[in-house]
């Protein structure tokens, strides 16, 4: 993505695809709004399974509503996510960092390996097996590179 970024707008490509995209255009409106939705669904399906145990940790079988202690639990995890956002001056840093590292190994990574591990390595063709080391070998190479970029802008904050 960062290379056609690069081969359609030169030096003037900016870091997020949607702020090269064109201005006033309904087109460009919908791409954002589509780029909006994203983080919300992502976000509701990581804070589900923690906010699931904090309220069966803390509900008791006497509680009547249930429903309003577990919409204040969502919101106060809502809320402490928010606060950390805006008290870590770095958050965007730490989340490229997590995002390069475990984005990476979750989508790329882990399923290669998985394959293999299910259908093993002799009933697999040499051309499959010689692909999927491929992906093993760039998805290595992106995890290390994003890494590593990530700690040195974190490290650059201090």
């Amino acid at each position: 993505m960062a290379i056609l970024g690069y081969l359609m707008y030169g030096d003037d490509v900016k870091s997020q695809v949607t702020l090269n995209l064109p201005e006033g255009r309904v087109s460009s409106k919908l791409a954002i709004y589509t780029t909006l939705i994203n983080p919300f669904s992502k976000y509701t399906l990581m804070v589900t399974p923690l906010a699931t145990a904090v309220e069966e940790r803390l509900l008791t079988a006497g509680t009547k509503s249930k429903r309003s202690f577990s919409v204040l639990i969502r919101t106060l995890l809502v809320v402490s996510t928010v606060v950390v956002a805006l008290a870590v001056p770095f958050f965007g840093h730490l989340m490229a960092l997590v995002g390069s590292l475990l984005s990476v190994m979750a989508s790329m990574l882990l399923p290669c390996v998985f394959y293999l591990k299910i259908f093993g390595v002799a009933r697999c063709g040499g051309a499959e097996v010689a692909l999927i080391a491929a992906i093993l070998v760039l998805g290595s190479l992106v995890a290390a590179t994003g890494t590593y970029s990530s700690l040195k802008k974190i490290v650059h904050e201090f």
